[in-house]
């Protein structure tokens, strides 16, 4: 009986520890819980125009806690959709929210798909993806990254581990996911990549000035 009552008492001490370990977690994660301040992020950004837009079926339905959408246009370059989803636990569902997912499910062909540097951000370079996908003979070029918390991270898997280590250390679980969009147009993929380049310039830092450190 003393074995058993021994084992008994070490289960409830095991289990009121990881009670106040999800405990103390949980209000590590509210004391350190940030919020993105779109406003920001400018309409006018370096001769490009901004228009609030609101979320395209191609999407599928917007899962962020809070986003940023915006059509920019410019006199000289094809428009540039951008799009920025930020997650209080952006872990949880980037298997499920992603271009090369989300594109085919709604019926986008992936045309081609490589990396490539896209600029800088908080001193860090960006690693991204970068898609062509066609629908019935519309073309768009596609762009995109993770931030774990305020880093760049080149893939969802990269960014899951990166999330596991940034939350046991700070407690921090949230980051974001940046999305450049633009349509392939008369003067072909090389232009459309040269618009995007263009927006992105003016675009990177007033995303540093929103995103939360």
């Amino acid at each position: 009986m003393d074995k058993l009552h021994l084992r008994l008492s070490l289960m409830v001490g095991l289990f009121a520890l990881t009670a106040l370990g999800v405990r103390a977690t949980t209000r590590q994660r509210e004391a350190h819980k940030r919020t993105p301040d779109w406003n920001a992020v400018p309409y006018d950004l370096s001769g490009w125009k901004g228009t609030e837009a609101s979320f395209d079926p191609v999407y599928g339905t917007d899962p962020a806690d809070t986003s940023l959408l915006r059509i920019y246009a410019s006199s000289s370059r094809a428009p540039v959709i951008a799009y920025v989803g930020f997650f209080s636990d952006l872990a949880a569902i980037t298997e499920v929210h992603t271009p090369e997912l989300c594109y085919p499910a709604q019926g986008w062909t992936i045309v081609s798909s490589s990396r490539m540097t896209a600029g800088t951000f908080r001193g860090l370079p960006i690693k991204a993806q970068e898609i062509l996908v066609d629908k019935m003979g519309e073309e768009r070029l596609v762009i995109w990254w993770y931030n774990a918390g305020p880093r760049p991270f080149e893939n969802r898997i990269r960014y899951v581990y990166a999330m596991l280590a940034l939350s046991s250390i700070t407690g921090r679980s949230d980051g974001s996911m940046v999305r450049l969009e633009t349509p392939i147009g008369h003067d072909g993929e090389a232009a459309a990549a040269l618009g995007a380049e263009s927006f992105r310039d003016a675009f990177l830092p007033a995303l540093e000035r929103a995103l939360p450190n």
